[in-house]
């Protein structure tokens, strides 16, 4: 009785075959499960925040998030208020550093005076939430109406300030419904440390907590671009 199988050369081939493919399909299936491990974290972190906002409110009575983050409270004061509702591992104040102490990228290159830069937040009111993940608060200048005008220097694609016929700066305005923001990176210091990826900027509106500028709620897709701080 004959026997056929393979010859060496060709299980060879065919494990090298299969060696390609493998290295090939291997990173696109790992960044794919990064990108999706890190959206489940920020839905969870969007719905933690959102939950904590809606317990502040009723516990105290408010009519709106306006009255939370409005004149009368700090930014640490709100960090204090939320942590009735989240547990947090340790609270930061405002200028003493310590919770989000690292550059986070924006979600696309941002620019300033030609140089791309990233963001520094180490001096906000900030807290280590006991998930691993770290918010920050920013209190936004209204009456608490949440309404205000947000007013800003017109730049051009390099992040260069625009000037006028008369060598002035260009002032640019905008009416502005939003009370306030937090701010979440879902895995810490841990990269990539970028908004669109593991950072979120939730606005805060008089009734509801917003991810408008992100679609991590409704997309699976994480939208951001890579660079590098210093790029012309």
């Amino acid at each position: 009785m004959t026997y056929k199988g393979f010859t060496l050369s060709e299980v060879l081939i065919t494990l090298g075959i299969i060696g390609v493919v493998a290295a090939m399909t291997m990173p696109s299936l790992i960044a794919n499960y990064k990108n999706k491990v890190l959206l489940n974290q920020a839905k969870n972190s969007y719905s933690k925040l959102s939950n904590a906002l809606i317990m502040s409110k009723s516990r105290n009575g408010y009519d709106s998030y306006g009255d939370l983050f409005g004149p009368a409270y700090t930014d640490d004061e709100i960090i204090q208020e939320l942590s009735k509702d989240l547990k947090m591992v340790k609270i930061c104040k405002a200028n003493q550093g310590g919770c989000w102490n690292w550059k986070t990228k924006s979600n696309k290159k941002k620019y300033s005076n030609g140089k791309t830069v990233y963001n520094n937040y180490a001096n906000s009111s900030s807290a280590i939430l006991n998930d691993g993940s770290v918010i920050f608060v920013n209190r936004y200048n209204h009456n608490g109406d949440c309404k205000w005008t947000n007013t800003w220097t017109q730049t051009d694609d390099k992040g260069n300030p625009v000037k006028d016929a008369n060598g002035n700066e260009i002032k640019l305005s905008s009416t502005e419904g939003r009370c306030g923001s937090i701010k979440i990176d879902v895995n810490g210091a841990k990269g990539p440390n970028q908004f669109g990826a593991d950072t979120w900027d939730l606005d805060v509106y008089p009734q509801k907590l917003s991810a408008q500028y992100h679609s991590f709620l409704y997309d699976d897709n994480l939208q951001y671009e890579n660079y590098q701080e210093g790029e012309d």
